[in-house]
Parts: C-alpha cells; sequence; structure tokens
C-alpha cells in the first residue's frame, strides 16, 4: 500500500495538457518551423485563458483492487494549489480519520509549500511543487531545442516524433497529433529504472478550440501505474488571489497524533499478516 501511495502522489506530476504545433509544410516539418508557431500558439493560449479549475480522479492500481483519489486543482498565471482527497483509500483499508485528510499544495514559479495536518505547513522545491498540480500550459512542454525523425501512430493517430534535444527538459520523446496537434505521448527522459510513459486520449474541448484530454495513463516500463480521469475543466472563472497565498492557509483537520498513532497500527498490522 506504502507504494502504491508514493505511484499516487507521483502520478500527479504526470500530466496533463495541451501541445500546440503547426501542421507539416508540403508533407514535411522541421523544428524550425513548428517551434515558431508553437510560440505563437502558446502565446495565444495564454492571453486567452486566465485561470484553470480542474477535478480529477487518479487510480493506482494495486492488489486488492484500484486505489483512487480526487484533486482539485487551481491555475491563474504561474500560480497553482493543489487540493489532494484520499477518501477513496478507505475501501482499501486506511482509517476513515486519515484517509479524510486534505492535502494543499501551493505556490508559483519561485516558492512552493506542502500543508496538511500531520505535516503543518512545509516549504518544498518547487519542482515538486509542480507534480502535484501538473504541467498544463503548452509552454511547459515546449523543449529549448528538438528534431522531428518521423511520423509514428498512437491511439490511431498520426503523430510527429519529436527527439527532445533540450537537457533542462522532462522530456526525451513527443508524440504529436498531425491533425489537431495534441499532445499524444510523452517519453522521460531515462533515468535508474523502468522509463515512464504517458498517454493522452479522450480529447474534449473546454473553450472555443481548446482541448484537454480527459483520459491519461502513466506507465513504468510495460505496468500501467496510474489513470488519470478529467471530472471536470473550467476555464476563467476569476479565481481570487487569495486561494493561492499560502500564508492564509491553515493545516487544519484532526488530531496529528492521533492520527499518527492509528497510522502506525495499521503498518503494524499489516506487518504481522
Amino acid at each position: 500500500m506504502k507504494r502504491s501511495f508514493v505511484y499516487a502522489v507521483a502520478a500527479i506530476a504526470a500530466l496533463l495538457g495541451n501541445f500546440l504545433l503547426a501542421p507539416a509544410v508540403h508533407g514535411q516539418a522541421t523544428w524550425a518551423e513548428l517551434s515558431k508557431r508553437m510560440a505563437a500558439s502558446c502565446a495565444k493560449f495564454e492571453q486567452s485563458v486566465k485561470d484553470i479549475t480542474i477535478t480529477m480522479e487518479l487510480a493506482v492500481p494495486s492488489s486488492g483492487g484500484a486505489l483512487t483519489s480526487e484533486s482539485l486543482v487551481y491555475l491563474k498565471g504561474d500560480r497553482f494549489r493543489a487540493e489532494i482527497s484520499m477518501e477513496g483509500l478507505v475501501e482499501a483499508g486506511l482509517p476513515a480519520a486519515i484517509a479524510s485528510m486534505k492535502t494543499i499544495v501551493v505556490g508559483d514559479s519561485a516558492k512552493a509549500w506542502i500543508i496538511n495536518p500531520v505535516m503543518g505547513k512545509s516549504e518544498i522545491p518547487v519542482s515538486e511543487g509542480t507534480k502535484y498540480s501538473g504541467q498544463w500550459r503548452c509552454g511547459d512542454y515546449m523543449p529549448a531545442d528538438a528534431k522531428v525523425t518521423g511520423v509514428e501512430k498512437v491511439g490511431g493517430h498520426d503523430c510527429f516524433v519529436l527527439e527532445v534535444q533540450d537537457e533542462n527538459s522532462g522530456f526525451a520523446t513527443l508524440w504529436i497529433d498531425q491533425k489537431s496537434l495534441n499532445l499524444m505521448k510523452a517519453e522521460g527522459v531515462p533515468g535508474e529504472g523502468e522509463t515512464n510513459i504517458t498517454i493522452f486520449s479522450d480529447y474534449r474541448k473546454v473553450a472555443g478550440d481548446l482541448e484537454f484530454p480527459y483520459k491519461t495513463e502513466v506507465y513504468s516500463g510495460a505496468d500501467l501505474i496510474s489513470t488519470i480521469t478529467m471530472k471536470s475543466i473550467e476555464i476563467n472563472k476569476g479565481l481570487a488571489d487569495e486561494l493561492f497565498d499560502a500564508d492564509k492557509i491553515e493545516a487544519a483537520g484532526p488530531d496529528a497524533g492521533e492520527l499518527l498513532k492509528k497510522l502506525k497500527n495499521l503498518i503494524k498490522s499489516e506487518e504481522n499478516e
């Protein structure tokens, strides 16, 4: 169960988004051509989308059935706030007092904090904070340098294959639908262990021609480690700035000492089984 929980948290990094590219020119596409159009498309996206509110469900496979949690994500400019509820884990054996806790991650491009009843309020690296919120803006996926290496099918879609040559990018390869220009697949930078691969599908329009994927599957090698399903996406609700102010968020919830005691008892009982 502990491993599944780690996957659940890490999967928020998986992230979803809209990656806009230009169609091929005379049947060909070069990075120089695509990057110019991508920059223009991303600028248009930033101008038209002031804030985003997303409700999503995360399911992590386990031997006893999928573990689920629900997250509410707010985005405004470079600011983000993610509220993660683990209520779906009661069925997996977690005490209700623990499973009902809400963890809040809030931050911007400079600082980030994680807040919950057990940990209180702690500052964390921005790179960790954005894993909880997801990288939703198309500019987050645009590498500084890449190469179009060919065309492959992903889920029945003909896609440009981009070999990322930007050392600062979190991706090694991207697959872009030639017609819709949506991101269909992303392969992480190889490291220790299996490489993470993310598959995006069920794209739906949420504002004008802007589309978001309502289903995201994250694999570690050939193993499915999480599935994220969008329950709702709302654009330009006029989110208040105070929503992203860490100083105004309290770590409210059940008594931390009692929660830790119950968690220790749960772990002890599992070890004795």
